[in-house]
């Protein structure tokens, strides 16, 4: 006998003998009998869902690990077969229907399956509108991730990568040089823009075809985001951060002003150490990346999880961590098969971007690995990109934290003293330049889905000067936006981030203080502290896609997703 069956036989027998005027025997006969019959019905659809979805979803996941390592039009075609493997399969509508009308009709009430049902159906319902509009994105997104694979910058006659992109916006004080390398890297955007815009419009018209008003107000409610709750937190984030970013900004402006020999006025988006202006341009009177020179960032990582009774090793192996010829430039983190096989794609060099980096990969990695492997398999995930990306970030900042340069990095005290205080700075600096840079994709997204044929360049360049304060090149025509990989290939996820951060701060806030005894969750990186590792694996990592990421949120910190957390520690 099914666990949903004993439970409903229980439950029946109990409300019988308590309200014994208002129930008949033959409504709790019939009571259980629907119960029965809907378990039924869901774990028929489930196993022969799970037949077909799991060698699918195995051949996709490891295409994209080939493709991306590779960069070949071989592998890449063969993701694009997989990937529209997947697409086809999901676009079966009479299966729909019954998953559909079995979760509508509520009478699936095991928690844990009503879960499957609720997963089985978001996977269904992008899928179900036109199969070829669906298979032309694919192939736009396909192109364009081996365009972003191989694209190379040209700066002095020479192809240079992103690494050396980055490193020339971050080191150099010429203002010639450092508009070749922006430009270099953002001329890709020219070759995105045109596949961008009919990406757009197709997936608006899938979404108006299934009874969305565009495609961002989709993937919210596919998301489980209330958009009305949505908007009313990036509202809530953008009054918390104006005044503080504009004081930062002003200072960043006096400073590069200064680098460059020019007047503020004349400060343009290649000034500020950064391709998109995300991160804090070294402002540090300590530099930050000579802190890891010589050092083998995979060995402080490894020495960190293993801390926290964490271990990474076997994540580690199986990963791919430096730069080659056609290889993705960027980093992730990817579960094969839910059953283990987590690996963590990177470019490393030495230096503060890449040890953040490699901490945030692997704080993916190991939320994976740690997820209960008795869950049933379609609840075998995080919970949401927000809760997932919420404990990357979380780890990835603590390479900016005093008792991680400390125990981990090995810096004395005294070492340590000069590089903890620009660290923390840093960070602060960073979290707000983030949330900045944050609303204007949140912003441009949303705008751009609600009306795609409006001048996205202008779009984008205005909310860049809003919220960044960054005064646009003197050719606004240039489509920046699609120079961000994210805005093609991985849709309306950017808030994931943000919103992550603000789980990070509450998630950390709570190990800290409710876990550890810690009062103030600076003072702790939770190195050498296994029980702060044990609540991070059994209440966030463990329940997996259980629950909801807002409830599963309240589960690991008693509350529901607040900004409170983070203002506290980075606004105030």
């Amino acid at each position: 006998m099914s666990r949903q069956i004993r439970i409903t036989i229980a439950l029946g027998a109990l409300f019988m003998f308590c309200n014994p005027t208002n129930l008949r025997a033959n409504d709790v006969k019939q009571t259980i009998d629907e119960a029965r019959k809907a378990h039924e019905e869901f774990v028929s659809l489930r196993d022969a869902y799970l037949a077909k979805f799991k060698p699918l979803e195995l051949t996709s996941a490891n295409a994209w690990w080939n493709a991306s390592i590779s960069g070949n039009d071989e592998d890449f075609a063969k993701k694009k077969n997989a990937d529209t493997a997947l697409l086809e399969f999901h676009s079966d509508k009479e299966f729909f229907k019954k998953v559909k009308a079995l979760r509508e009709s509520g009478k699936v009430r095991d928690p844990i399956s009503a879960r499957e049902l609720d997963v089985m159906y978001f996977h269904f319902l992008p899928a179900q509108a036109n199969k070829e509009l669906q298979k032309k994105i694919l192939e736009i997104e396909n192109k364009v991730e081996q365009i972003f694979n191989t694209h190379r910058s040209e700066v002095g006659g020479k192809k240079i990568t992103e690494n050396d992109v980055r490193k020339i916006l971050k080191d150099s004080k010429d203002s010639k040089e450092v508009m070749q390398a922006w430009m270099g890297y953002t001329s890709v955007g020219k070759k995105i823009a045109p596949d961008l815009k009919a990406a757009v419009g197709y997936r608006n018209q899938i979404a108006k075809e299934l009874g969305f008003h565009n495609y961002y107000d989709m993937r919210l409610a596919v998301q489980e985001i209330d958009k009305q709750e949505f908007v009313k937190l990036f509202d809530e984030l953008d009054t918390l951060t104006r005044k503080p970013f504009a004081e930062i900004k002003a200072d960043i402006d006096d400073r590069m002003a200064r680098k460059f020999g020019i007047a503020k006025e004349e400060l343009r988006p290649w000034h500020f150490g950064d391709l998109f202006f995300q991160e804090a341009p070294g402002m540090e009177s300590v530099n930050l990346d000579d802190l890891f020179v010589d050092i083998d960032m995979i060995e402080l990582t490894k020495k960190y999880y293993a801390s926290l009774d964490m271990p990474c090793e076997d994540i580690i192996k199986r990963s791919d961590l430096y730069e080659s010829e056609g290889k993705s430039p960027h980093a992730f983190c990817t579960h094969i098969d839910r059953e283990g096989d987590v690996r963590v794609l990177c470019n490393l060099k030495p230096n503060m971007y890449w040890a953040d980096t490699l901490m945030h990969e692997v704080g993916h990695a190991v939320y994976d690995k740690y997820i209960n492997r008795e869950l049933p398999f379609l609840l075998r995930e995080p919970s949401h990109s927000i809760t997932t990306e919420g404990a990357a970030m979380m780890f990835g900042a603590l390479v900016k934290n005093e008792d991680w340069l400390i125990n981990v990095r090995g810096l004395s005290k005294d070492e340590a003293k000069e590089a903890v205080e620009a660290a923390q700075t840093s960070l602060r600096i960073e979290k707000l330049i983030f949330s900045r840079w944050t609303q204007v994709m949140v912003r441009f997204e949303m705008a751009m889905y609600a009306n795609p044929n409006q001048d996205l360049s202008k779009l984008w360049w205005d909310l860049k000067k809003k919220y960044q304060l960054m005064n646009p090149p003197d050719d606004t025509t240039l489509p920046g936006y699609a120079a961000k990989i994210h805005v093609l290939s991985v849709p309306v996820y950017y808030h994931s981030y943000m919103m992550g951060d603000l789980f990070a701060a509450q998630v950390h806030a709570y190990a800290a203080q409710k876990v550890l005894g810690i009062k103030h969750p600076d003072k702790t990186c939770f190195y050498n502290q296994p029980k702060a590792g044990k609540y991070f694996r059994t209440r966030v990592f463990a329940p997996g896609n259980l629950m909801s990421w807002n409830e599963l949120t309240k589960y690991a910190t008693g509350e529901y997703l607040s900004a409170k957390y983070f203002a506290k520690r980075f606004v105030n």
